[in-house]
């Protein structure tokens, strides 16, 4: 039940609202990975095709993993014991305001955090969205 654009690429600006896609039943999926560093540096990841990256939609994964095991490729997890910090309201508004210049000044559309019953992540997702 993913969400699949009527065709490809798909502008920013032609995605549905997320309440039409909540009731036609459709969904959107993003693949996981591990962020161990705590300023979350910036950079525009898995996209490709002929769209510049401010036309496409974006989400920021705002969740902190540790390497428990950092030999190889290392063993990554998420990290409960910094998640007050994490979900702070400064971490996370710092997340969003290194990617507007990437998004063409445009707030993401969906934030991902974990453990959201730790720290202000609820009213720090409402700032950018004007509800705070």
């Amino acid at each position: 039940m993913a969400y699949v654009p009527p065709s490809l690429p798909v502008n920013q600006s032609c995605w549905p609202a997320l309440g039409a896609m909540i009731d036609s039943g459709k969904r959107i999926w993003e693949t996981p990975f591990g962020v161990t560093n705590a300023s979350f540096p910036c950079s525009a990841d898995r996209i490709s095709g002929p769209l510049a990256t401010a036309d496409h939609t974006y989400t920021i994964n705002h969740s902190l993993n540790k390497n428990i095991i950092p030999i190889g490729g290392g063993v990554i997890v998420s990290d409960p014991l910094d998640a007050p910090t994490t979900n702070g309201v400064p971490s996370i508004m710092a997340n969003v305001q290194k990617y507007l210049p990437l998004g063409a000044n445009r707030n993401p559309q969906f934030i991902l955090l974990e453990f959201v019953n730790i720290g202000e992540g609820f009213r720090a997702v409402d700032m950018p969205n004007g509800l705070a």
